[in-house]
């Protein structure tokens, strides 16, 4: 699905290796200049959406995430307020993956009953009503996009779940519908081997005219696309393909979306490539979610949102991540990089998926069931990962969050710095905050630090910014930092955000919001820093 990607990127890979090695062994930091930053958002994004970092979570596993109305996740409500805290407003839901496609709504079931194979694999997903409590675990500002059943090709099924999700959600909380999952990947399975991106538009199309009419849907309500394939020439539909076959011309659709996974553990070739060091690359990043570029400009030619797990989804590794790679602190500085990258090239919202392994994803696939190796947390005591806790990865969400801001405005911008390829800075304007010039600066050094790596090596990855140019007469810059012992690090008590671990949702240690002397600050490798402009 995606090893040309991965395979054709390990030499950019090599070459940050090249970098690194010729500053390690220095023994002091770097001193790094800065292009001029504008006082005004001339080159700057779209206003950032206080959403920015959302959640997708597989319908099947939604009940374990949430718990039940009288007996609610405590790790997952506390998790979803920190973020809340920090926007203003909860983070949307994506209640979808594979698993929508094998769902079907009875008003006479139990919350969530799973027909599976004694392996594990899920054939079909029943739920009732009770279903629907799963998400008073959220905050009540949270939107939540409804994915009903395509693959199954009956269109009865998506009647029944968009009418429960009216009834049951309501339309204070519902934001859109979605049609399937994947449907890219229909074709030999559900579908025959020749559908294609006009045998899909044809599809949507039909099916949403029958289902606007007959359940008196508002226009603008539903998502398209949700691929799985990266946008190439050789992918089977894409945002471009399906908007060229005619399907805005109903005025049902309300924003695009397509999936991304960068890396995968779905058969050998490319688990092999499924590193740190590969995942862990600011170029890398950049230039894979590039190739969504001219599909965000398509949706936004039509008019509308385009999204990355809005009612889809992402990470970093498909087929439910990697052990040693996605469940470390590596993880929380490739979600960062990548989200705060996607707010820079205008992708509305960025649902990461959260679930379990599902064995019929591939029949070579290197993980077994359990817990995705990439989710944000664990949200019940396992045999695979011990008690309920945060990842690692979780602080990343803090950092973003706090770099968006509560304000709506907020505008990002990536500050090129060629000559450190191993960092990534990003310009945040934000009127709210501070009318003119930058309100927030947020800097990732993603030179590889592990937890062995020696002190002198260490400080020969460190750099130094001044950042004196940015601060206003009289005022005090100040920052927090995103840190841990090292890259490779997996214990989420030793991972903080501001000095604070979160493992178990709330905010463990003393807060630490540091005052730049000079105007400058130095970011280690393998460690994030937000400025706060005042």
């Amino acid at each position: 699905m995606k090893c040309q990607w991965g395979l054709l990127f390990v030499g950019v890979a090599i070459a940050q290796a090249a970098s690194l090695e010729r500053n390690v062994g220095s023994g002091r930091a770097a001193q790094v200049h800065l292009p001029k930053i504008s006082t005004v958002a001339t080159n700057a994004s779209q206003a950032i959406d206080r959403r920015l970092a959302s959640f997708s979570f597989e319908l099947s596993f939604l009940p374990t995430f949430a718990g039940n109305k009288s007996h609610p996740n405590v790790l997952t409500r506390e998790l979803m307020k920190r973020l809340e805290e920090r926007t203003g407003v909860g983070p949307d839901v994506r209640p979808g993956g594979i698993s929508v496609d094998s769902s079907v709504f009875d008003p006479h079931a139990p919350a969530l009953v799973l027909d599976e194979s004694p392996t594990g694999g899920i054939y079909k997903s029943t739920f009732g009503p009770a279903f629907f409590d799963f998400l008073d675990v959220f905050p009540k500002s949270t939107r939540v996009l409804w994915s009903v059943n395509l693959g199954n090709n009956t269109i009865g099924f998506a009647q029944a779940g968009i009418k429960a999700a009216i009834k049951y959600i309501g339309w204070d909380r519902l934001f859109a519908f979605e049609l399937g999952n994947e449907a890219d990947h229909y074709a030999g399975g559900s579908r025959p081997s020749g559908w294609s991106s006009a045998d899909y538009t044809a599809q949507f199309i039909g099916w949403t005219s029958f289902l606007t009419r007959n359940l008196s849907l508002p226009h603008h309500i539903f998502l398209a696309g949700g691929f799985a394939e990266d946008p190439t020439s050789a992918a089977p539909m894409t945002t471009v393909s399906i908007i060229k076959d005619g399907v805005d011309t109903t005025g049902v659709i309300k924003l695009f979306a397509q999936h991304t996974y960068q890396y995968s553990t779905c058969d050998p070739a490319r688990n092999a490539i499924a590193t740190l060091a590969h995942l862990v690359n600011h170029r890398n990043i950049t230039a894979y979610l590039d190739l969504w570029k001219p599909q965000i400009a398509a949706a936004h030619k039509a008019g509308k949102e385009f999204i990355v797990a809005s009612d889809l989804e992402y990470s970093s590794v498909s087929c439910s991540g990697k052990q040693n790679v996605t469940d470390t602190f590596g993880q929380a500085l490739w979600l960062a990089d990548t989200i705060l990258y996607g707010g820079t090239i205008n992708i509305a919202r960025m649902h990461l998926h959260q679930g379990a392994t599902l064995v019929f994803q591939s029949s070579q696939q290197a993980n077994s069931p359990g817990f995705s190796w990439y989710d944000l947390w664990y949200p019940v005591e396992s045999d695979r990962y011990g008690a309920a806790r945060a990842s690692p990865s979780f602080v990343a969400y803090l950092l973003v969050t706090e770099a968006v801001g509560r304000s709506g405005l907020a505008r990002f911008s990536l500050i090129d710095v060629p000559e450190h390829p191993d960092l990534a800075v990003y310009a945040i304007w934000d009127p709210a905050v501070r009318k003119t010039g930058i309100a927030r600066l947020a800097v990732l050094n993603v030179a590889v630090r592990n937890e062995t790596t020696s002190g002198e090596d260490a400080a020969g990855m460190a750099v130094t910014l001044d950042l004196s140019p940015y601060v206003q007469k009289g005022k005090q810059a100040t920052a927090k930092r995103m840190q841990a012992p090292g890259l490779d690090s997996k214990d989420s008590t030793r991972v903080t955000w501001a000095g604070q671990s979160y493992a178990n949702g709330t905010a463990a240690g003393e807060e630490v919001v540091e005052k730049l002397k000079d105007g400058k600050i130095t970011v280690e490798g393998s460690e994030g820093v937000l400025v706060f402009f005042a």
